[in-house]
């Protein structure tokens, strides 16, 4: 008498549960990645917005630090104030010494700089010579969600929304830029102006 044969394989119901098993394991894995991508994006994202707010912070304090009180001419050769706020659009004109002229270029050692604001971001814009002359083109300096509001500390000690000089040489004391930021606090940014000429 002949044993009939053990099967081997599985059954329909075992493949099906091994099936199962596979799609629940695959989907968490899918889930797992998709995770992971998701904050690696995000750490980049906040990674680089700090980045540029170092940038523009050491750029804006440097700027602001080394303000002289000397008044220019515009292109017109209309007489200007050493320091201008929120006129013609921008934010902040004023002259600033530390120009480096590394190629030794026929320029002079003061640059003429001013900050406005964009649709997208806060741009600055440097004039090759502090009188007469047309502003460079402007590069971004900082990604603004929303126009940043600035204030002025004048010598009194008060802040003001306003920057009206009694002198065109007159500097104001510091600087405070707000910038609005998504979900958090707006940054701020208190600077001081001309340090070697207060």
């Amino acid at each position: 008498m002949s044993k009939e044969p053990a099967p081997n394989g599985f059954t329909l119901v075992e493949m099906l549960v091994a099936l199962a098993l596979f799609a629940v394991i695959a989907v968490g894995a899918l889930g797992l990645l998709r995770f992971s991508v998701d904050a690696e994006l995000a750490s980049r994202a906040k990674t680089d917005s700090i980045a540029a707010q170092r940038r523009f912070l050491s750029v804006w304090t440097a700027d602001l630090a080394q303000a002289v009180p000397r008044p220019s001419r515009d292109q017109s050769g209309t007489p200007r104030a050493a320091f201008e706020a929120n006129t013609d659009g921008m934010i902040i004109r004023f002259t600033r010494s530390g120009w480096d002229n590394l190629d030794g270029s026929p320029r002079p050692g003061l640059q003429k700089v001013e900050y406005r604001v964009t649709s997208t971001a806060l741009v600055r814009a440097g004039y090759p010579f502090p009188d007469g002359a047309v502003a460079d083109a402007a590069s971004e300096v900082l990604p603004l969600t929303a126009p940043p509001t600035v204030r002025f500390r004048s010598k009194d000690g008060n802040w003001r929304d306003r920057w009206e000089p009694q002198l065109t040489t007159e500097l104001p004391i510091a600087v405070e830029l707000l910038i609005p930021q998504r979900g958090v606090p707006p940054l701020r940014i208190v600077s001081l102006v001309g340090v070697n000429y207060q």
